[in-house]
């Protein structure tokens, strides 16, 4: 009886299969092992390490009235100098009546307040019983 050689295409598959059964065999045998008696394991504990979870719900709208430069200029298009404009107008001329008012400051106009909508509200406007 002769014996026929294995393809080298089939070895490589052979020796894929074999290697992946013995890292399972490695894997189990390991996570069955329990902690020597007498050993404390105490949690890791990272510093200055920045966890990213994701949003599930969509954030509250930023009160331009009451938001800080930090809160303005993460909005869509109100980079760090329009957030301090805002603040300058703001201290100098009171609380924005609606949305649209961010229009008065110098640098902002109607299509950056569209952009602004679903992102930011100017207080009065998003309580209920108060008119615009």
């Amino acid at each position: 009886m002769s014996t026929r050689p294995i393809p080298v295409s089939q070895r490589g598959l052979l020796l894929l299969i074999a290697v992946a059964l013995l890292a399972s065999g490695v894997a189990i045998s390991l996570g069955r092992r329990t902690p020597a008696a007498g050993i404390r394991s105490e949690p890791i504990v990272l510093r200055d390490v920045t966890i990213i979870l994701p949003m599930f719900r969509e954030p509250r709208p930023i009160d331009v009235n009451v938001a800080s430069a930090e809160e303005l200029d993460a909005l869509p298009g109100i980079g760090p100098a329009l957030a301090a404009r805002i603040l300058a107008y703001r201290d100098a001329h009171g609380p924005f009546a609606c949305l649209d008012d961010l229009a008065l400051v110098d640098g902002i106009g109607t299509r950056t307040v569209e952009g602004l909508r679903d992102r930011a509200t100017a207080g009065a406007e998003s309580r209920p019983g108060t008119t615009q």
